[in-house]
C-alpha cells in the first residue's frame, strides 16, 4: 500500500478535529450574547463537554482492540461535523450543556482513534509523521477561527457560517476516509485489529507518559485562558497585545509542529522533546520574571514553538510502549491529557487570587521544564 494516501488522510482528519474546535471557539462569545449568560455559565457548560470527552476517550480505546483505528476514526469525523453545529443552535443553558455533552463524546472518539491510525500510519512509514499530523490539528484550528472572522466582518449571520464550514469539514472528512488504509495501529500493517480485554489497566508507562502529557495541556491551557488577562492587566500592554497574545502562542505551535518530523529525524525524538520543553521552560519563565511589555509577544511564540511538538512526541511513545496495548495506551495519554487542559486554568486561577496571575503562570514554567527532566525516560518508548 502507498504511504501518500493514508497520510494526507490521516492530516484531513486531525483538520477536521482542529478545526469544529476552533468553529466553537470563536463562537463563544456569539453563543453567550445569545443566550445572555455569563462567562461562568459558559465555564459550567464547557464541563459537560469536557465530561462526554472523559467518557469516550477511554472507551474508544477499548474498541481499538475489536475495531480498525481507521474504523473509528471515520465515524469521528462525521460525528465531529454533525456534532459541532448544535451548541450554536442551543435556545437555553440546559440545551447547551447537553449539546456540548454530545460534541465533547464526538471529539474524544475522534481523537483517541485519529492518534491511533497516525501512529499505525508512522509505524508503517517507518519515520516520524506525528508531528505534521498535529500541525494540521493547528492549521484548522487558526483556518476555521479566520472563517469565522470574515464571516463576522461579512455581517453573516454566525449561524451560517458556521454551518458552510462545518458542511465543509463533513465533505472533508467524508472525502479523506476511505483512503486511511485499514492499518493496524499494534503493527502499522494492513490488517484487523485483534480482539483484547475489556478493560486494560494503564502501566506505569502509561501513566508517567499520560503525567507528562497532563503537564504539558496544563500549561498550553493555562496559556489560552490567563495570557490575554496578564499582558492586559499585570503588564498593561494593551487590549491589541493582549488579543495577539495566544495567536503568538498557537503560531509558534504551528510552526514547531510543521518542522517537527524533520528535525525528528535529524536529532531524535529524545533530544527534541528536551529541548522543546526546555525552550518553553526558559520562555515563560522569562515572560513572567522579566515583565516586559515588548518581549511577552517574543516569548509567547517562543513558548509555544518550544512545546509544539511535546504532545504529538508523547502519543506517539504512548503507541510504543511494550507492557500496555497501543490503543488503551493511546487513550490513558489523551485522557491525563485533557484532564489538565481542564483542571489547569482554575488550579492556576486559585493559585492568582491566592498570590498573583505571575506566579500562577511561572508554574507552567515549572511544568515545562519537569516534561524536560523526564524526556530521556519516555520519548524512545
Amino acid at each position: 500500500m502507498a504511504l501518500r494516501r493514508p497520510r494526507v488522510a490521516t492530516g484531513a482528519m486531525f483538520l477536521v478535529s482542529g478545526a469544529v474546535i476552533g468553529v466553537w471557539a470563536a463562537n463563544v462569545p456569539y453563543v453567550r450574547d445569545r443566550l445572555d449568560i455569563s462567562t461562568t455559565t459558559i465555564g459550567f457548560c464547557l464541563l459537560a463537554m469536557a465530561a462526554g470527552s472523559l467518557l469516550a476517550m477511554p472507551l474508544t480505546g477499548r474498541e481499538l482492540q475489536r475495531r480498525p483505528s481507521a474504523q473509528l476514526t471515520r465515524l469521528g469525523a462525521v460525528l465531529v461535523p454533525l456534532a459541532g453545529i448544535a451548541p450554536l443552535l442551543a435556545p437555553s443553558v440546559g440545551t447547551l450543556a447537553a449539546a456540548l455533552f454530545v460534541l465533547g463524546i464526538a471529539v474524544g472518539i475522534l481523537d483517541v482513534s485519529m492518534n491511533a491510525h497516525g501512529i499505525a500510519v508512522e509505524r508503517f512509514a517507518a519515520r516520524p509523521v506525528m508531528s505534521s499530523l498535529h500541525a494540521s490539528w493547528s492549521v484548522g484550528g487558526l483556518a476555521a477561527a479566520g472563517a469565522v472572522a470574515l464571516g463576522h466582518l461579512l455581517g453573516a449571520d454566525p449561524r451560517a457560517t458556521a454551518a458552510v464550514v462545518l458542511a465543509l469539514l463533513l465533505a472533508t472528512g467524508l472525502a479523506a476516509g476511505p483512503h486511511l488504509g485499514e492499518l493496524s495501529v499494534a503493527s502499522g500493517e494492513p490488517g484487523d485489529a485483534e480482539a483484547g480485554p475489556r478493560f486494560v489497566r494503564p502501566s506505569r508507562g502509561a501513566l508517567l507518559i499520560g503525567g507528562m502529557v497532563f503537564a504539558l495541556f496544563m500549561a498550553e491551557g493555562a496559556v489560552t485562558d490567563w495570557s490575554a488577562l496578564y499582558l492586559d492587566r499585570d503588564l498593561e500592554a494593551g487590549a491589541t497585545v493582549a488579543a495577539l497574545g495566544y495567536g503568538a502562542f498557537a503560531g509558534g505551535m504551528a510552526l514547531a509542529r510543521a518542522l517537527g518530523d524533520r528535525v525528528n529525524r535529524a536529532v531524535g525524538a529524545r533530544r527534541l522533546l528536551r529541548a522543546g520543553s526546555t525552550l518553553a521552560a526558559l520562555s515563560l519563565a522569562a515572560m513572567v520574571a522579566l515583565g516586559l511589555p515588548a518581549l511577552a509577544l517574543p516569548l509567547l511564540l517562543l513558548a509555544g514553538f518550544g512545546v509544539g511538538n511535546g504532545v504529538p512526541l508523547l502519543f506517539s511513545a504512548a503507541g510504543r510502549i511494550r507492557d500496555m496495548p497501543p490503543g488503551p495506551a493511546i487513550a490513558a495519554a489523551s485522557t491525563m491529557g485533557y484532564l489538565g487542559l481542564l483542571a489547569g486554568p482554575p488550579l492556576l486561577g486559585f493559585v492568582a487570587d491566592a498570590t498573583s496571575l505571575p506566579l500562577a503562570l511561572g508554574i507552567t514554567a515549572l511544568l515545562t521544564g519537569g516534561v524536560a527532566l523526564l524526556a530521556g525516560r519516555t520519548a524512545e518508548g
